[in-house]
């Protein structure tokens, strides 16, 4: 007799959810009501790019920022740093859910 192969699904869709989640960092600029959305598989890289953000726009001198998406590399942005309003960072998860939890308050969490 073979194995039940739905035995293994609870701890399948949960290493899958896991996997599918998707840290987003959200760039505001200046005079544009519309954010810049950078995509990062993990939480580190994520991080990471929101503190290089942060140094840029407390920067003395302007730069040019060259960023890219995780999950869509022909995805890419050329961005001033001076034309940068504020940043910050989410986790969507495209399990079953499809849950996002956004930075800030919330009554919900």
């Amino acid at each position: 007799m073979s194995p039940d192969p739905s035995h293994h699904w609870p701890n399948t869709l949960a290493r899958k959810a896991l996997t599918d989640s998707v840290f987003t960092v959200e760039i505001s600029l200046k005079r544009n009501p519309l954010p810049l959305t950078v995509q990062r598989r993990e939480q580190a890289d994520a991080e990471a790019l929101l503190q290089t953000l942060g140094g840029a726009i407390t920067s003395q001198r302007p730069e040019l920022l060259h960023l890219s998406c995780d999950t869509s590399s022909e995805r890419k942005i050329l961005l001033l740093s001076d034309e940068i309003a504020a940043v910050q960072m989410y986790e969507r998860s495209s399990g079953s859910s499809g849950r996002t939890r956004r930075p800030g308050f919330s009554r919900d969490a």
